[in-house]
């Protein structure tokens, strides 16, 4: 998980640079919210990994229950913070997202680095 940490975190650095370099700095801070936003459900991701393993030990189906769980908890989180950062911060839309699609990549680019 450390890896795709680190990805996101070079990807969101990318996406705010171009986003710096195209729209100048009232880019800077949807960009860094749309980067955050990734990070921020990688870490949920990686909680909730680590849960699910600890409730596997006893009892696996609660452990697939719990990773269930842990997708509506990211979706909905995803959801929120974007509708926040659109609608309420009034933050551009064009780097917010740019940004956090950018950071996701880093999901595709570890699953190519593990399979080739």
């Amino acid at each position: 998980m450390r890896s795709i940490l680190i990805i996101q975190f070079i990807l969101m650095l990318a996406g705010v640079a171009v986003s710096l370099w195209h729209q100048g700095e009232a880019a800077l801070l949807p960009a860094f919210y749309g980067g955050a936003i990734a990070l921020a459900n990688t870490l949920l991701l990686s909680r909730r990994v680590v849960q699910a393993g600890e409730i596997a030990k006893t009892s696996p189906q609660q452990s697939v229950n719990a990773l269930y769980f842990g997708v509506v908890q990211r979706f909905v989180f995803v959801l929120v913070a974007l509708g926040f950062g659109l609608g309420y911060l009034k933050l551009s839309p064009v780097p917010l997202l740019g940004t956090f699609m950018v950071s996701q990549l880093a999901y595709m680019l570890m699953g190519t680095r593990q399979v080739g």
